[in-house]
C-alpha cells in the first residue's frame, strides 16, 4: 500500500472511533481486504483507497445510536462524510481532480438504498460488494444481527435475502472472484463457523 493510503487511514482512524459501533473493525478490513479482489488497470486505486477508507467517516457526525437503516441517517452521513474526507486529503496535499472525485463518491456510496445500482460508477460497484461482504465476518455478523434483532440463523438468511435483492436491482459481483468470496463466506457460516 502506498505510504499515503496509510496517512489518511492514520487521519481517519480517531474519528472513526467517535462514530458507529463497530466502524474502526469494518474500515480496517475493507482496507486489507479490497485491493486483493480490485486489478489497479481497472479501477483507480487512487480513487478506490481514500473511498475505501473514507467513506463512513461521517457517522462520527451523527448522533450515537442512531439507526443506519433509516435514510435520512443515511444521507446525513454521506453529506458530512463527504466534508471530511475533502479536509483530511486537501490537508495531506492529495491531488485536487482525485480529491473531487472522492468526495463525489463518498457523497453517494449509500445511494444503492435510494435505487442506484452504480451501473456507471466502477468504483462504487466494486467497493459496494465488499461494504455488504463485511456483514459476514465475524464482527460485521454480530453487527448486523444486533441492528437487525435477530437470531444468527435468521441473520444469515437476511443476509441471502439482501444478496438477492441487490442482484434483482442491478448491483452485481464486480467480478467471479468477488462472487467467489462469498460463496466462502456464506458456506463458512453455514457450516456453523459463526451460526
Amino acid at each position: 500500500m502506498k505510504e499515503i493510503y496509510k496517512q489518511i487511514l492514520e487521519k481517519a482512524l480517531p474519528l472513526y472511533e467517535k462514530g458507529r459501533e463497530g466502524d474502526v473493525e469494518h474500515i480496517k478490513w475493507l482496507y486489507k481486504i479490497v485491493p486483493k479482489f480490485a486489478d489497479k488497470y481497472e479501477i483507480d486505486f487512487d480513487i478506490l483507497i481514500p473511498v475505501v477508507i473514507l467513506h463512513d467517516i461521517g457517522y462520527s457526525k451523527v448522533s450515537k445510536g442512531s439507526n443506519p437503516m433509516n435514510l435520512d441517517t443515511r444521507k446525513l452521513h454521506m453529506e458530512e462524510g463527504a466534508k471530511i474526507a475533502s479536509e483530511i486529503l486537501e490537508g495531506l496535499k492529495y491531488p485536487k481532480n482525485k480529491i473531487a472525485e472522492i468526495k463525489r463518491l463518498v457523497s453517494k456510496h449509500d445511494n444503492w438504498a435510494f435505487g442506484d445500482n452504480y451501473a456507471d460508477e466502477p468504483v462504487l460497484r466494486l467497493f459496494n460488494n465488499f461494504d455488504m461482504l463485511w456483514v459476514l465476518t465475524k464482527e460485521g455478523f454480530i453487527f448486523y444481527q444486533e441492528i437487525l434483532g435477530k437470531s444468527s440463523i435468521d441473520t444469515y438468511h437476511q443476509i441471502e435475502k439482501d444478496v438477492e435483492v441487490e442482484h434483482k436491482e442491478g448491483r452485481k459481483w464486480f467480478n467471479q472472484k468477488i462472487e467467489e468470496f462469498y460463496k466462502q463466506l456464506m458456506k463458512e457460516h453455514k457450516e456453523g463457523f459463526y451460526v
